[in-house]
Formats: C-alpha cells, structure tokens, sequence
C-alpha cells in the first residue's frame, strides 16, 4: 500500500472520530434537558438516550455510566457559565447571565439541587463545586477584591435560591440589578469596624 492510498482511510478514520465528538455533544445536551427537568436521580440512561436518539449501550459506550455522564454536564454547564460571566463588563455579564438563567430554570434547579446534596460530602462532585466556586471567586476578586467578591458570590447563589422559591413572584434579572448598582456605589460590602 503506498502513502497516497492512506488518505481514503484517514479521512474515514477522520469522519468516524467526528460523528464521535458529534454523538456524545447530543447526548450530553439531552442529558442537560432531562437532568434539568427531571434532577439527576429522576433521569435514567433509558430516556437520556431516546432523547439522544441513540440506544442506552451507546449511552454507556461512550461515558462507560450515569455518573461520568454528570461529569461531562458539569464541564458542559461550567463552560458555558464560565463564558457568560468572564466578559469585561462584569456587571452586563452577571446581567446576561441572569436573563440566560431565567430561560433554563431546569438548569439551575440542576446546580442548586446537586450542590447542596454534596454540600456533607467528600467526594468529587464536592470537589468540582469547591473549584468552580473558588475559580469565579479569584475572577471577581481581581475585579473588585476579596470580601467583595466573596459577598457577590453569596448574594448570587441566595438570590438563585429565592427565584427557584418563587419564579412566578421573583424577578431575578432585577434582584442582580439593584444588588449590581448598590455594589458599584459602594453601598455594599463588608462594613469597616468600628471606631475608637
């Protein structure tokens, strides 16, 4: 076989490696839907699947289980998060990122639910949430310091919880707004201790 009659194979070879990377983005953005509506424990290999159009042993074939699955829509979800709130605008990221929340509430039931059921644990999902929180920490803080960025994340994850509580009565995108302005007029923060 010379060289120039490889060609034909690696570009199968090529073509089977993408429908690959395409099959398993697919099954990852059901996996994103169906764990956002139904939570992780409500949502089987089987449906995840269907909703993939592939068959549950394609499912496993490709993440080996459910728990590598979540793995893969975690970095997903991080990704994605990551792009929205790492723009230099940081107040119109975090408003942007609002409104997106506010389109994909099974999304952020997802992140609520799955970090507060491994808030006594030690495990790796604990470990992954530890990162993601001390990796938007370090990203707010060199905009605005520590204990204002410490607080920003407080505010963020609470005001989160009050709108999955109440979305129908809670306006999230507003929530930021008047916490956003209050922190640029420096009405927020830690307060300074006493004098005297």
């Amino acid at each position: 076989m010379t060289p120039a009659s490889l060609f034909p194979i690696v570009g199968i070879k090529g073509q089977v490696q993408q429908r690959g990377v395409e099959r398993r983005r697919e099954i990852v953005d059901a996996a994103i839907e169906l764990f956002g509506a139904n939570g992780y424990a409500g949502t089987g290999v089987a449906a995840i699947a269907k909703k993939a159009g592939v068959t549950p042993a394609a499912v496993i074939h490709h993440f080996g289980s459910k728990e590598n699955l979540l793995k893969a829509v975690l970095d997903e979800f991080d990704a994605r998060a990551a792009a929205r709130v790492t723009g230099s605008d940081l107040v119109q990221a975090l408003l942007d990122d609002a409104e997106h929340t506010m389109a994909h509430k099974g999304l952020a039931t997802l992140h609520t639910v799955l970090q507060a059921e491994h808030l006594a644990r030690d495990d790796e999902i604990t470990h992954r949430f530890r990162a993601r929180n001390r990796m938007l920490r370090g990203h707010f803080a060199a905009k605005l310091g520590e204990a204002a960025a410490t607080e920003l994340i407080a505010f963020l994850e609470g005001a989160l919880t009050v709108w999955l509580l109440d979305p129908e009565t809670t306006d999230l995108r507003a929530m930021y707004a008047r916490y956003l302005s209050r922190l640029q007029n420096g009405e927020t923060g830690p307060t300074p201790p006493p004098s005297g």
